[in-house]
């Protein structure tokens, strides 16, 4: 499979006045499958729309690393994807997020429907993707191993390690804890590390 960056995450904070993070958004395809990864928040639909170059309908498969809504919520535009997600993201109470952003997610989530297929630890997903059990962010993280055609083979940390900054601060051993290992141990496999919340870093 053909492994494509349609849009570079990032971080826009204003201490009490704005919180507008949105992730990055993967394709991977071959002529059957059309696998979107983290298709991200409403504000940035325009870019994802601009540079996708195919239509939603065309989308046959949404990995989620995980289900917050600056990674997810767009996954409802996208009417013929199943959703493939951990399946720890069961049984969590998304109300909590508050009255209103709770909505969201419910909203998010019913649109859903019957589409969602979930997964476990160590899976291989499309002989491509492999899943990689993460839940130092939430319980049903994960972060994603992909061996593609055109770029080889990719970690994607997802937000255990959302960008360049964090990266580099574990490979110069400044964290020692069980998320660097794991940074550590499958960045050094891989030809690229591809950040959620920022630009790829090309390993080699």
């Amino acid at each position: 499979m053909n492994f494509k960056v349609i849009l570079d995450g990032g971080l826009l904070t204003i201490t009490g006045r704005v919180h507008g993070t949105f992730s990055s958004v993967f394709l991977l395809e071959n002529n059957t499958r059309k696998i979107l990864i983290d298709p991200s928040h409403i504000h940035v639909i325009q870019d994802i729309e601009a540079n996708l170059e195919i239509a939603p309908e065309d989308i046959t498969d949404i990995v989620l690393t995980h289900v917050h809504l600056d990674h997810a919520y767009n996954s409802m535009f996208f009417p013929n994807a199943t959703i493939r997600i951990h399946e720890n993201y069961l049984g969590k109470d998304y109300r909590k997020f508050g009255p209103l952003i709770g909505q969201a997610y419910q909203q998010m989530i019913n649109s859903w429907n019957n589409r969602v297929e979930t997964f476990k630890d160590g899976e291989i997903l499309f002989d491509s993707i492999k899943v990689i059990y993460t839940p130092y962010h939430s319980k049903e993280h994960v972060s994603l191993y992909i061996e593609s055609e055109n770029m080889g083979k990719i970690f994607l940390p997802g937000d255990i390690c959302m960008t360049k900054i964090d990266f580099y601060d574990i490979m110069r051993n400044l964290r020692t804890d069980k998320v660097a290992e794991i940074v550590k141990e499958w960045s050094e496999k891989s030809d690229y590390v591809i950040f959620t919340h920022d630009t790829p870093y090309k390993m080699r």
